[in-house]
């Protein structure tokens, strides 16, 4: 009996170990960049940890704020993950939905074939889309780029959506059909209610997607009319003279609304995440 309970205990201590290491290596860095955003660019290079309190500064904010164009690219970068979001999830639940109502020849190499697109190397992605996007002369446009972040985002979102409509039981829309509804009406007022921690994994994963991109507004965009503020940090972080607190605080201000909008959504995102996993048991 005691060797069991300790057998349970060395279990236990061992997971906790382990789920702390992964927060350390996760959270650690992140800890870094906000402490170093803080800090004057010679006490970066001390090498101590803790430095005079008259070494930390709100300096490196002012000048990110004041001084660079990171408003313009903060909406530029809503501007366009908004976009992508509500264009990606129109076209992804309308598709996911006809995959998982309707009979369709080859459904499942469909859908695999759908999802292998997310296992190729994005940045071989890059000539092909550059070209597309010249030759519909969308080059430093809004379009272009959303058009090219939605060529990341949509086959994942079609595939996970498909997914869970198909856990979500046809008696709904049987039964919407008897009251009446023809497709779309059951698609809206049905299915989009039952789904929405679903859809809403499906939005959060193409908005942050979309807000973190580089790949794509590096190739599309060439003006600050559509630079986002992934470019901001690329061009501060390649200066001659790398101003790193002022790299960490444009980091920080750019890791704000991401993190802000998983504290909103956090409760739905688990029902999204743990509710097709029970149901597909």
């Amino acid at each position: 009996m005691r060797s069991r309970r300790y057998t349970r205990l060395l279990h236990a201590g061992l997971a906790y170990l382990v789920v702390l290491s992964a927060l350390l290596f996760f959270i650690v860095p992140m800890l870094w960049i906000i402490y170093t955003s803080f800090r004057t660019q010679e006490s970066i290079f001390t090498g101590r940890v803790l430095t005079p309190w008259s070494t930390y500064t709100l300096e490196n904010y002012r000048t990110i704020l004041s001084v660079t164009d990171f408003p313009l690219y903060f909406w530029n970068s809503f501007k366009i993950a908004a976009t992508v979001t509500l264009l990606s999830l129109a076209c992804s639940i309308t598709g996911a939905y006809g995959l998982s109502r309707f009979d369709i020849p080859g459904r499942q190499p469909l859908l695999l074939g759908i999802f292998s697109t997310q296992m190729f190397p994005q940045v071989l992605l890059v000539i092909p889309i550059y070209l597309i996007i010249v030759s519909l002369f969308l080059l430093d446009t809004v379009i272009g780029v959303v058009l090219g972040q939605m060529i990341l985002v949509l086959p994942f979102q079609m595939w996970m959506l498909a997914g869970y409509f198909d856990n979500v039981p046809r008696e709904i829309d049987d039964a919407a059909s008897i009251d009446g509804c023809n497709i779309l009406q059951r698609l809206i007022y049905v299915i989009l209610p039952v789904a929405a921690p679903g859809i809403m994994v499906a939005a959060f994963f193409s908005f942050v997607v979309s807000w973190g991109d580089y790949l794509i507004v590096s190739i599309v965009t060439q003006s600050q009319r559509t630079a986002t503020l992934t470019l901001i940090i690329q061009r501060l972080s390649s200066a001659l003279l790398i101003r790193w607190g002022q790299v960490a605080a444009a980091t920080v201000l750019t890791i704000v609304p991401t993190v802000l909008l998983f504290s909103f959504v956090q409760r739905r995102l688990v029902e999204g995440l743990t509710a097709g996993a029970v149901k597909g048991e």
